[in-house]
């Protein structure tokens, strides 16, 4: 079985231990809440968390691999992903 391949990000964790904020792409987002969390425990999936947070009014899905240690964007707004792209766009066209 193949698992998707996600956006890679960095993540930094609050005085919790939970995410605090995430890097993607170039730009830091603070998490302001984690919405929800899911946990698997069965399979080749044991050790995925899954966590729904929110940041500056918009909902990402972070995934965090325990076994791997690695955090990766499994959704963001279309907007915000539009905006991102434009942006790369316009600075290669600058160059």
């Amino acid at each position: 079985m193949t698992y998707p391949q996600y956006d890679p990000i960095i993540v930094q964790s609050n005085q919790f231990g939970a995410p605090g904020r995430f890097r993607w792409q170039g730009k830091t987002y603070s998490i302001d809440i984690i919405e929800r969390i899911w946990r698997s425990t069965q399979g080749k999936r044991s050790g995925q968390r899954v966590y729904r947070v929110r940041s500056r009014g918009k909902r990402f899905t972070l995934h965090f691999d325990q076994r791997l240690q690695r955090w990766s964007l499994v959704r963001a707004p279309w907007r915000t992903r539009l905006g991102l792209a434009v942006e790369r766009l316009a600075a290669r066209i600058a160059a």
